[in-house]
């Protein structure tokens, strides 16, 4: 209570200071009058004092008080209470004499009496107006039993002293009712201002916490408000309270002016708009009105990353997909191992003949193909924790390429590797980098051989600290892939083969994203086919370049 009190008295020091210019105002234009009636008194007698100097004197000493009280307004040298009470005992007792020696309350001077009460009563409202308003009413009476007792006047004026006094009460209780409520508006207005503070802190907590990224947007392109999503979604520029949507993100200038123009049509409808940028993910973009108009002022661009919401459509079909094998792998491979086995006793029959033996050896092998790919759908619903590790890429290339070429029987000179740096430390899980090389190369190997001319796979990396993240390409010298099959590369069951299942490449790239990595797809000019291998970014780089 005591803090918003002096809030109070703090915020009314300028109504103090401006009741001030008041006094000295009028206590200036009493001093120019008591000059101009010493000088010309004999042709306005209306104006006649009965002791013209004694006027000189009291308006002089008014205007002197008048700026010293102005004085302390501006340094506060006394009290807020105790100044406003002296300014307001002064003047009664100053418009009281100068009243008197214009001859009275039939002068008409004691009206000046209102504005100085309702001046206290709003400076200091309550029991203070209404002491304010006794003491001037008494000042009043008081002046008018000593006129008539001494015989100042020809006439008295009882009457109108009553009825000065009862407009100044009247002054003041209209002042208290007017100060109370604008007492209890400034007070509402302070809570509604701290409920909408914090509905704008909390707004403004959400808006940033979205995964969605939103921005507000003048029409002439000034951009009002960005949240930290689309702060990063927009690799993360610099902005500041003069930045323009065109310094920004041209592309998203140009998505706004084409969406601005199109909205002039009637029959336009808001649409989602995608926005393809070189090196950065793919953005969902739209852009709506801040209000229900079309033509309100400021818009609100809604951006999303495709990548998550295709990672989320592919979350859903895995869900879906796991549960469907959950249910029939085990009807599945019973009788699978059950064909499996007997074709396996009929292969060891020394009664039949080679053709029938031929056939049993096809059930065995199309037996075990169907079991690999029952257990690669498992693998699908079943996503192992990645378990980074920090992986000096140059020695366990080596080991590798040792083990690859070993257990497929191709020559060491096959599989090279250029490194930059030589040294270089990637952070991955080494049994799920394991499982992804192994596949690409396998592809490589079974893809890539044409006219029995085995195809050439070459490991190049590049680590370093650059905007873009570490990778590790892997490229061989075969055919490539069609560009109409490049959409469809890394979507389960797509195969271009009659023997492949369509998994390879999918879990090969889920088990990258898994490590805060990505698997893309390089289309190579010179032919060839080149699938690069992105890291975390959490790597240490080597320190020389070989």
């Amino acid at each position: 209570m005591s803090s918003f009190l002096e809030d109070t008295t703090t915020q009314q020091w300028p109504a103090l200071r401006l009741f001030s210019l008041y006094r000295l105002a009028v206590a200036t234009i009493f001093l120019g009058l008591s000059l101009f009636v010493s000088l010309f008194a004999s042709k306005f007698s209306f104006l006649a004092s009965q002791n013209p100097l004694m006027l000189q004197w009291a308006s002089s000493i008014y205007v002197f008080f008048s700026i010293i009280a102005l004085i302390c307004t501006y340094f506060r040298w006394i009290p807020y209470r105790p100044q406003v009470y002296l300014t307001i005992f002064f003047d009664i007792a100053a418009i009281t004499l100068l009243m008197h020696l214009y001859g009275g309350v039939t002068s008409g001077f004691g009206t000046l009496m209102i504005a100085v009460v309702a001046g206290g009563s709003l400076l200091l409202p309550g029991k203070s107006a209404l002491l304010f308003a006794a003491l001037a009413t008494l000042a009043i009476l008081l002046h008018e039993i000593y006129a008539s007792l001494h015989a100042l006047f020809e006439k008295t004026a009882y009457t109108q002293a009553g009825l000065l006094g009862a407009a100044l009460f009247a002054t003041v209780l209209l002042a208290i009712t007017m100060a109370k409520r604008a007492t209890d508006s400034a007070e509402l207005a302070a809570k509604r201002g701290v409920d909408l503070a914090n509905l704008a802190k909390l707004n403004e907590h959400l808006v940033n916490r979205m995964e969605a990224g939103i921005m507000v947007i003048d029409d002439d392109g000034a951009i009002r408000m960005i949240n930290h999503a689309a702060w990063k979604l927009l690799d993360k520029p610099e902005i500041d309270e003069q930045s323009r949507l065109l310094d920004v993100s041209v592309p998203l200038y140009d998505l706004f002016k084409s969406w601005r123009k199109a909205s002039e049509n009637p029959e336009f409808r808001s649409h989602l708009n995608r926005l393809t940028r070189p090196n950065s993910a793919d953005l969902q973009v739209r852009i709506t009105p801040v209000g229900s108009r079309i033509h309100d002022k400021g818009s609100v661009i809604y951006l999303n990353d495709n990548s998550n919401i295709e990672r989320q459509v592919q979350e859903t079909k895995l869900a879906s997909l796991g549960r469907l094998t959950a249910s029939i792998a085990h009807e599945i491979r019973n009788p699978l191992g059950a064909i499996s086995h007997a074709a396996q006793l009929l292969d060891e029959s020394t009664e039949l003949i080679q053709a029938d033996k031929r056939l049993a050896v096809i059930i065995q092998d199309q037996s075990l193909r169907l079991n690999n790919i029952i257990n690669n759908v498992l693998r699908l619903s079943r996503r192992d924790n990645a378990k980074p590790e920090k992986i000096e890429l140059r020695s366990w290339l080596t080991k590798f390429i040792e083990e690859f070429s070993r257990t497929n029987d191709i020559s060491k000179d096959s599989i090279s590797m250029r490194l930059a740096p030589q040294d270089g430390t990637i952070t991955m899980d080494p049994n799920h980098l394991y499982q992804v090389l192994w596949n690409l190369c396998k592809n490589a190997k079974k893809y890539g051989t044409v006219n029995c001319i085995e195809t050439k796979v070459q490991f190049v990396a590049e680590i370093n600290s650059a905007s873009k993240p570490s990778y590790l390409d892997v490229m061989d010298t075969g055919p490539g892939i069609d560009k109409e099959h490049h959409v469809q590369l890394f979507e389960p069951f797509f195969t271009t083969s009659d023997t492949g299942t369509g998994l390879g490449l999918y879990l090969s790239r889920e088990l990258c994203k898994n490590n805060g990595g990505d698997l893309r797809y390089i289309s190579l000019p010179e032919g060839g086919s080149c699938f690069r291998i992105e890291f975390s970014s959490q790597v240490n780089f080597g320190e020389s370049e070989s």
